[in-house]
């Protein structure tokens, strides 16, 4: 039962992935203010553009760092995120759906 269990999570996951891997990313906006690891919000310069439920991808102004993270809703410039970031993103970051 256990196994099936983790079949089925490591298909859902690919099937997820396979998403993201084939989405063409077209820049959507900047961070407005530095985003910590552990916070599930951002603030977004411009967030009509982003659609709920579709992932986003976040860059560092560098280009070292970039991590992808799906949207759970929009409230104002914040951008609620499914998921806790996994890596500190400065202002000035872009965000690409």
């Amino acid at each position: 039962m256990r196994k099936g269990w983790i079949c089925l999570l490591f298909v859902g996951f690919l099937l997820s992935s396979v998403a993201v891997v084939g989405q063409k990313w077209q820049q959507i906006g900047v961070l407005e203010a530095d985003a910590e690891q552990e916070e599930s919000a951002v603030q977004v310069d411009d967030p009509g553009s982003v659609v709920v439920d579709r992932a986003i991808l976040i860059e560092t102004r560098d280009g070292k760092v970039k991590d992808t993270y799906e949207v759970l809703h929009v409230y104002g410039h914040a951008v609620i995120l499914k998921e806790r970031l996994r890596h500190d993103f400065t202002s000035g970051s872009r965000v690409y759906q």
